[in-house]
């Protein structure tokens, strides 16, 4: 530093849990996502427009770009109305319609809230059990007749029309 032409420089050390602390809230967030959706978060980069590993890498500590980080964010929320609820989303009720003709991942894609998504779907899946369940106790023990082999083959409506 005495010579001349150099000027004088601080030595910043970096720690290393203080560089994991920037990274915790995204993970903490991946692993609400994990726990509420289970083995259906293969479904989810859709959502984000990555790929699997890309949410893997979230999980791990890495932080999603700025554009992700609010979706991440509604996926969180979605994943403790599941928890709490004791929904266990499945992939045919992810792409099921929830509104405007949207299914739930195609909402949270486009930046619907979270919360309010996955309490919709919930309610339409509770709908749904509550009517099969309905639907079972009224049809009782009925079984759907087979049909014969005499009947194969044979013309069920006029089909000369």
């Amino acid at each position: 530093m005495s010579r001349q032409g150099y000027s004088p420089f601080a030595i910043l050390r970096v720690e290393l849990a203080a560089a994991q602390e920037t990274y915790a809230p995204y993970t903490d967030l991946m692993k609400e996502v994990k726990a509420g959706f289970g083995r259906t978060m293969s479904h989810l980069p859709t959502v984000f427009g990555v790929s699997r590993q890309t949410l893997y890498n979230w999980l791990n500590g890495e932080t999603p770009k700025e554009q992700h980080q609010g979706k991440l964010v509604q996926l969180a929320a979605a994943a403790r109305v599941f928890t709490e609820s004791g929904f266990k989303p499945t992939a045919p009720s992810l792409e099921r319609t929830v509104a405007q003709g949207k299914s739930f991942v195609e909402l949270i894609g486009q930046g619907a809230d979270g919360k309010e998504t996955a309490e919709r779907l919930v309610r339409i899946e509770k709908r749904g059990a509550t009517a099969r369940e309905k639907l079972n106790a009224l049809l009782g023990d009925r079984t759907p007749s087979r049909p014969d082999v005499a009947d194969m083959g044979r013309p069920a409506l006029n089909e000369d029309v």
